[in-house]
């Protein structure tokens, strides 16, 4: 009997020590599985963080040589609304209900005085005149721009600084849509007093009607191999184009200024040019050349080199030039 007894107490012992054996080991894996649970957790809390960090500095940004007109319009107004705000904040604020219009002018008829002898952009987001303006000197991102707020100089800076500023306040997605709201080369309500005391200061100029009918007018272009569309604005006696370019056309080949130039008329393969070409220098190389054509039944200006090689084709509308963007025509020399 005492025999039996100690059996049954060893056995019980022994189941005893099983289940806390179990118990300990239950204990431990759920302990574990806890531990392996907030470890992932924690993993992905921060790759959740790391993404979200990536994705805070991926941002669009603009290119300041590798920017159209339109775009490039768009960042000097919001580039100048935030520095300057002013006329400058109105015009982009009221652009965003409609359009930002840009309108070409001389600086007589705005009566800013400046060394730069190109367009003056006057910038608008109502459809009325503006003090908005701005002037245009040089090529790709080195591009200067002198910002005004009616005849008074707010400063000058290049394409690549306002570019810079741009990306640091991460406003590129700004500038690109307000440049597709952005009409270039627009007639503003209110400057037509102005400028009909422009057109007959310059018809008593002894410079006037230098350049033939044929040739003036606001033409278009898209043959710049990327669709996008370029303007060439030719009066009785001035060229412009939208990237500041400027000449004014004189009836004598001597002149002071190096803004002017004289015009000289040459045909080549079969077609009567006109060049036009910088004082002190004879026609050839660095000559504009442009004729008066005509294709698909349009009045064109063909735009050439001096060998006669087509650089572009304009036309009378954009519409026009959008649907003969890059079209090669057979009498044209390329």
């Amino acid at each position: 009997m005492k025999h039996k007894l100690t059996v049954l107490v060893a056995i019980s012992a022994a189941l005893t020590l099983a289940g806390c054996s179990q118990t300990a080991q239950s204990n431990t894996q759920s302990s574990q599985s806890k531990t392996s649970k907030v470890a992932k957790n924690s993993s992905d809390n921060s790759n959740t963080s790391t993404a979200s960090s990536k994705n805070k500095d991926t941002y669009t940004k603009l290119s300041a040589s590798k920017m159209d007109y339109k775009t490039t319009a768009s960042a000097i107004a919001v580039y100048a609304a935030q520095k300057y705000g002013d006329t400058w904040e109105i015009a982009v604020n009221a652009s965003k209900q409609g359009n930002l219009g840009v309108a070409f002018r001389s600086k007589d008829a705005t009566g800013i005085t400046s060394d730069n002898d190109g367009y003056v952009y006057e910038v608008s987001g109502t459809g009325k005149s503006s003090n908005a303006r701005y002037m245009l000197a040089g090529d790709g991102a080195d591009k200067q721009v002198t910002i005004f707020v009616k005849q008074r100089n707010l400063g000058t800076t290049s394409l690549k600084d306002i570019v810079a500023y741009l990306n640091q306040k991460n406003d590129a997605d700004l500038v690109k849509q307000l440049a597709e709201k952005t009409q270039l080369n627009v007639k503003l309500a209110g400057d037509e007093d102005t400028q009909k005391t422009t057109n007959k200061k310059t018809t008593n100029n002894s410079s006037a009607s230098v350049i033939p009918s044929s040739l003036q007018g606001t033409w278009y272009t898209a043959d710049t191999g990327n669709g996008n569309i370029d303007t060439l604005t030719v009066t009785d006696n001035k060229i412009n184009d939208e990237a500041g370019f400027s000449m004014n056309v004189k009836a004598k080949t001597s002149g002071s200024s190096t803004s002017d130039g004289y015009m000289k008329q040459t045909t080549i393969n079969g077609i009567s040019f006109y060049s036009f070409t910088n004082m002190g220098q004879t026609p050839g190389q660095g000559s504009t050349y442009l004729a008066p054509h005509t294709e698909d039944g349009q009045s064109v200006i063909v735009s050439a080199n001096s060998n006669g090689r087509t650089n572009a084709v304009y036309w009378k509308s954009e519409a026009l030039a959008k649907k003969n963007s890059n079209k090669q025509f057979s009498d044209l020399k390329y």
